[in-house]
């Protein structure tokens, strides 16, 4: 593709909000975004007079069939990824979708009320499975590019850190890595019929996709070949159902969780004998904690996404900060805190949206691919099986 890439936001809320803000941080691509689709239009009005859209479509059918556009940006919430990918390959739109690819939000037609309390975790990891192969499938027959949303491939302390294991020729024998924070704000997080899990799903899933990406970057260097997961054991708990918690006030960490854990860990076994710890929680206090580490035959390296200390602040009273962002997730401006000097470019989207647009011009694969979403998508209810069942899962093996 020669031309300017001409980009079809889908969506208007938090995920569009931050996606638009990144596009303006992108240098060295061609591209421009032409036109917002949404059912709010207020709300989409607003996000585009802010980011200079000059078009704002009602209908996705519209969008997908308009010829002027070359790729659609999914920013909807995560029970509309799969369907909204295969409809925009089927027009022969590249694709951008937000992470996670898809998920399990009940049986069909069982609307927003039902819960997964006692539902089979292995039904759940079915359902992704083939959702998954049907992605795979109108992709390939449509020959478009497909680019999965894992900013912390492309997160300046992740990518160090892959340069670092490069550059020693370690072998990276084991991972650890988390994202915790006290709570999600949205109301949706807190059943399974809307949010499709709890932490696994909704934090879990970048540590696990770094984790992926650092394996597979070490197979291609050793013998040309990403290095697989091959199994998965993991836990899951409601840490906030916990007796004495809720009998304690006043409360400084999310609750009111419905059929959904607040707390996971597993551990994932790759096809050479290494692993990775990983874990995410809504009952951490003091902010959001996103790292990964590395321990490697000759090296062991720590990326820190947050909390970052470039920047570094102290007041006593928080009003002093109330007309300036500090970092997402703090709970309070009291005290020491971490200031993001640059939030969006410290996580990486800025430079994700540079290799998609990059992908999609040269006809190559982006760094976060679809293999990498499908792997996520089966560690993620592969490891919901495991806590249900108490016993390690094998994974499946996905062609690259």
């Amino acid at each position: 593709m020669d031309e300017k890439v001409r980009i079809g936001v889908i969506g208007s809320g938090f995920a569009a909000h931050f996606h638009l803000a990144s596009y303006r941080k992108v240098y060295g691509e061609a591209f421009e975004v032409v036109a917002l689709c949404s059912r709010n239009r207020p709300q989409a009005a607003a996000l585009a007079q802010a980011f200079d859209v000059p078009r704002i479509v009602d209908d996705i059918d519209a969008l997908l069939a308009d010829p002027m556009i070359d790729v659609v940006d999914i920013c909807v919430p995560n029970h509309l990824h799969i369907e909204l990918t295969i409809r925009a390959a089927q027009h022969g739109k590249h694709i951008i979708c937000e992470k996670p690819l898809g998920g399990f939000f009940g049986p069909v037609g069982a609307g927003e009320t039902w819960s997964a309390d006692g539902f089979s975790r292995r039904a759940m990891l079915d359902s992704v499975m083939e959702q998954s192969v049907r992605v795979q499938d109108a992709v390939a027959r449509a020959g478009v590019t497909f680019c999965y949303g894992e900013n912390w491939v492309y997160a300046p302390p992740i990518t160090k850190l892959n340069r670092l294991m490069a550059a020693s020729a370690s072998v990276i024998m084991r991972i650890e890595g988390e994202e915790s924070h006290s709570g999600s704000h949205a109301a949706y997080a807190r059943h399974w019929s809307t949010a499709g899990g709890g932490s696994l799903l909704r934090l879990c899933v970048h540590p696990i996709g770094a984790a992926l990406f650092l394996k597979y970057e070490e197979g291609r260097r050793r013998g040309g070949v990403p290095i697989r997961p091959v199994s998965v054991i993991a836990h899951a708990a409601q840490l906030s159902a916990i007796a004495a918690f809720q009998q304690q006030e006043p409360k400084h960490i999310g609750t009111g969780w419905q059929d959904v854990e607040d707390f996971a860990s597993l551990i994932v076994t790759f096809d050479d004998g290494s692993v990775a710890q990983l874990t995410s929680t809504d009952t951490r206090l003091g902010g959001i904690r996103n790292f990964l580490s590395a321990y490697g035959s000759r090296a062991v390296v720590t990326a820190n996404i947050n909390p970052n200390t470039a920047c570094q602040a102290y007041t006593p009273d928080g009003a002093y900060f109330d007309s300036e962002y500090l970092v997402e997730k703090t709970e309070t401006k009291e005290g020491w805190s971490f200031p993001a000097p640059d939030e969006d470019a410290v996580t990486g989207y800025p430079e994700e949206l540079r290799d998609f647009l990059g992908a999609i011009r040269e006809g190559r694969a982006p760094k976060s691919d679809l293999m990498l979403a499908m792997d996520v998508m089966e560690i993620v209810y592969a490891a919901y099986l495991s806590a249900e069942s108490g016993t390690r899962v094998t994974l499946a093996s996905f062609s690259g």
